[in-house]
């Protein structure tokens, strides 16, 4: 019964010691990619009433020329993208252009020859993991409408 007792007791100490040890497991991970994933935001620009693709439909009253987008640097610069470029699926076409220095938000101003100019700001969040910190473009708000949750696939409509 003696050495039964100290078996019992031997196992409890035992447990106590296995239990708080603090070797935790390493973190592992993978490798770093060669190449940084570029945020891109999509949009279309329609006329508000007939909701026909100004740019894009099969008679656009503007030409791709007509379009200007500008924004700030990151040497804080105005920095122009003329025309933007042109994406196109089989479901339509859309413009499209890159974020090269995500930060938190960005501002950019879309002008269409004579028409008013508009401003489209893009939110970014920022996403940890033990081995990488990643951002991603979160929300865009076009002309102080509320924003919209952006997914990689989104394509922002502007009305005209």
């Amino acid at each position: 019964m003696k050495n039964l007792c100290l078996y019992i007791v031997g196992l409890f100490i035992l447990l106590a010691v296995v239990s708080c040890s603090k070797n935790k497991a390493k973190v592992i991970c993978p490798p770093v990619p060669l190449t940084v994933p570029v945020q891109t935001v999509k949009f279309q620009v329609v006329d508000k009433t007939s909701g026909q693709d100004l740019f894009f439909s099969q008679n656009p009253p503007y030409a791709l020329t007509d379009i200007k987008i500008v924004f700030r640097n990151s040497s804080n610069k105005l920095d122009s993208i003329s025309p933007p470029l042109k994406e196109e699926l089989p479901t339509g076409s859309h413009f499209v252009y890159a974020v090269s220095n995500p930060r938190t938000p960005d501002t950019c101003y879309i002008k269409i020859k004579s028409l008013k100019t508009d401003t489209m700001i893009s939110t970014f969040a920022t996403t940890t993991t033990a081995c990488s910190t990643t951002s991603f473009l979160n929300k865009v708000q076009v002309n102080k409408n509320a924003p919209v949750a952006y997914a990689s696939g989104n394509v922002i409509v502007i009305k005209k």
